[in-house]
């Protein structure tokens, strides 16, 4: 069973909240996982990660050329800002995973968001217990709402897998995601598993009921997710 992660920030992430995910990763997941993270506008070196420019997505460079002017594609359609309008904010997120999906031979694609940073040793053996098993993927369901998508694990020898990264580009580069009541990743994520019926797995735990999942369920044991204005009291 293989692992390669993946990950993506812009140059202010860089700074905020990168260097410190690339380097707790390199310390504490095991030399058999490599990261890939793509860069957004930046140019580092990040200890064992390897680093790519996310514009060689052609099809993400389309998508915010076709939305650069359309304020419904930045959460600005009203007066107030809203994140779950964003699509052009999260679409790097997904580029990432695309790209990296169709550049690695591994069994699964681990998506680390930027400020999730690993406080303890990941195992394989951990991995492994944190793999999607039969199902397509394993991720930080939520009860009441869409999963938290700031840690997932796809597995790429799901019968699925290819028609379900086709749909997942195709919602950007088909020109029909704002068509969705929310744009941002972890809604569209969500609303292709649910339109196929993929089978999912919980990696929530007693924190599925929580707006945290990752903080109040059994990944607090490994990660610390410093979502929203937690990032800025690093």
């Amino acid at each position: 069973m293989t692992f390669h992660a993946v990950s993506t920030f812009n140059a202010a992430g860089l700074d905020l909240y990168g260097r410190k995910m690339a380097a707790t990763f390199c310390q504490h997941w095991p030399t058999e996982v490599p990261l890939t993270v793509y860069s957004e506008g930046w140019s580092e070196p990040l200890g064992s990660a390897q680093i790519v420019d996310l514009y060689i997505s052609r099809w993400l460079a389309r998508f915010k050329d076709r939305h650069r002017d359309v304020p419904d594609a930045h959460g600005k359609a009203r007066r107030e800002y809203s994140f779950i309008r964003d699509a052009v904010r999260f679409s790097h997120k997904v580029a990432a995973v695309i790209e990296a999906d169709r550049t690695t031979d591994a069994d699964h694609l681990i998506w680390i968001d930027g400020d999730l940073f690993t406080r303890a040793k990941v195992t394989l053996a951990d991995l492994a217990g944190l793999a999607p098993g039969a199902a397509w993927i394993s991720w930080l369901w939520r009860s009441h709402t869409y999963p938290e998508c700031g840690f997932y694990i796809l597995n790429r020898r799901h019968p699925g897998h290819a028609e379900a990264m086709l749909r997942l580009r195709y919602l950007y580069d088909g020109g029909r995601l704002l068509e969705l009541p929310q744009t941002h990743d972890s809604y569209v994520l969500a609303h292709v598993v649910h339109k196929m019926a993929l089978p999912w797995k919980s990696l929530s735990g007693a924190g599925a009921a929580s707006m945290e999942p990752a903080e109040k369920g059994p990944l607090s044991k490994w990660f610390v997710h410093l979502k929203g204005q937690r990032k800025y009291r690093q």
